[in-house]
């Protein structure tokens, strides 16, 4: 396509601040895709902002897409455009308000780096900001840690690299996710005082994400008091989310075909359609006053297989395979007896299953990524709270491991467990590395379901669990990971672990 990109910062310099970094890689990221860049005459579409250069523009009969980065005047949204766009909620409840003017909203574009890690101690901070105001907050940090002011000259990324952790705001933010660093969102600067929105984790990263990481969102007052507290929330581990919300959020790639979307000029994507293949479900059962109290409840359709009491895990659900593949389905839903699924779950889920590549074997709603981090969309009904990973995963998610409670097989596959592994736990596990090892592809899908779990809370992995745990490392040596959503271990069971592994 042949695409006029027009605004009023186009450059990308330090000078320019956020709004002439966005369209440098904009740019850049519309090149590499193989799109003609141009900043005048015919076209086939227009991405534009501010007032001026949109006057230039505004008789151009190709298709126009306004997008306003911020509050200011000079980043009104003009009429004449054809789709209007906001970076962030904030922004978009603004012009709503103030123009009568809705708009779609769509993140800043970001260059994704290979994550680093930060130091596990926190020893050094990287202020980015163009000036530095008076008073200076942020000037007694450099009695503790070791301090950099972010240098103009120098690419921003470098500086960021250097860095165990990043101050700033806006877009610098997302960029310092993009290296995996941790972040405190807060500045002192000329048009909001001294404000900020604190430590960046995964329980407020949506929120934040609301108002640009702008330091608009709760605007707590810089005190050496309030930015210790923050800085104590320091966890270098924290970088993987934030590293995996970019890339999922903001990945400029991503953002381009949202662009292109909003302005008429939608990518076809052609997906195979497994809608149609027939499901068949299987549950082993130890307690049937649980299965007739939760799963019976569910909004299923037609039988569900039972197998009572079976020898093993293993064992007990090859026979359900057996089952249900004879009866001529397609997939296998195996499921506790403690589930529970409301209406309209199937459909989800086959509408998930038809993303999936030919080479999938199983799937689960609940796991762990390959990083070791949480995965799914899911309600342990012991607790208030929910189980989500929207804002870092995008699913279907390939899975290293998944939680028992609900396993699909593709019947197709020709999968079925090992019955070398005794006793029912790690399962969830066996089977993804059997699927590594038949050259297939293990997968979390967005299903939500609850789980009207019974096990106490002070449970811990018996000698058994340890004991398959050894038997799938020496089973699967050489595998790229092995991993378990068992939680609460002790610190014994972490230890073997971890040795293990």
């Amino acid at each position: 396509m042949k695409i006029l990109v027009t605004a009023k910062f186009l450059k990308g310099t330090a000078e320019e601040g956020g709004s002439g970094r966005y369209y440098k890689t904009l740019i850049d990221g519309l090149k590499e895709a193989g799109h003609e860049v141009v900043h005048s005459g015919e076209c086939d579409l227009i991405i534009c902002s501010h007032r001026e250069p949109f006057a230039a523009i505004k008789d151009n009969p190709a298709p126009k897409v306004f997008i306003s980065h911020g509050l200011i005047n000079d980043e009104a949204f003009q009429l004449g455009a054809d789709r209007y766009v906001s970076v962030s909620e904030e922004v978009r409840q603004f012009r709503l308000k103030t123009m009568g003017i809705d708009s779609l909203v769509i993140g800043q574009p970001i260059d994704i780096h290979e994550r680093k890690w930060p130091s596990s101690k926190l020893e050094k901070i990287l202020i980015i900001r163009k000036e530095t105001p008076d008073p200076d907050h942020f000037e007694w940090l450099s009695e503790k840690y070791e301090v950099r002011i972010s240098d103009q000259s120098i690419p921003i990324e470098d500086q960021i690299d250097w860095a165990d952790m990043c101050i700033t705001l806006g877009r610098g933010v997302l960029e310092s996710f993009a290296q995996g660093k941790p972040v405190i969102v807060a500045d002192a600067r000329s048009y909001i005082g001294a404000l900020g929105d604190g430590y960046v984790g995964w329980n407020n990263v949506l929120e934040l994400a609301k108002c640009n990481f702008s330091g608009r969102r709760y605007r707590y007052q810089i005190t050496r008091e309030w930015l210790e507290g923050e800085l104590n929330k320091y966890d270098p581990v924290d970088g993987i989310m934030l590293h995996k919300y970019v890339e999922k959020n903001h990945d400029v790639k991503k953002i381009i075909l949202q662009l292109l979307e909003s302005g008429s000029v939608a990518k076809q994507e052609m997906t195979k359609d497994m809608t149609n293949g027939k499901v068949g479900w299987g549950v082993m059962v130890n307690d049937k006053m649980r299965l007739d109290m939760v799963l019976a409840r569910s909004e299923l359709p037609g039988a569900v297989h039972v197998v009572y009491n079976p020898d093993s895990a293993a064992k007990g659900l090859n026979k359900l395979l057996d089952i249900i593949e004879a009866e001529g389905n397609d997939i296998a839903v195996l499921t506790h007896q403690d589930m529970h699924y409301r209406a309209g779950w199937l459909a989800i889920a086959k509408e998930q299953l038809s993303q999936l590549p030919d080479s999938w074997v199983v799937a689960g709603i609940i796991g762990k990524d390959m990083e070791g981090l949480i995965c799914g969309m899911f309600h342990d009904m012991r607790i208030p709270l929910l189980f989500t990973t929207s804002h870092i995963h995008s699913f279907p998610h390939p899975a290293s491991c998944m939680d028992e409670c609900c396993i699909i097989v593709n019947l197709k596959s020709g999968f079925r467990f090992d019955e070398s592994m005794e006793g029912f736990d790690l399962y969830g596990t066996l089977c993804v590395l059997q699927t590594w090892e038949m050259g297939g592809t293990a997968w979390i899908i967005d299903a939500f379901a609850e789980h009207y779990c019974m096990r106490s809370f002070d449970w811990h992995p018996d000698q058994l669990f340890l004991d398959n745990y050894k038997w799938l490392y020496e089973r699967f040596k050489g595998i790229s990971r092995l991993d378990s959503t068992v939680i609460g271990m002790s610190e014994a069971d972490i230890k073997f672990a971890t040795s293990a592994a």
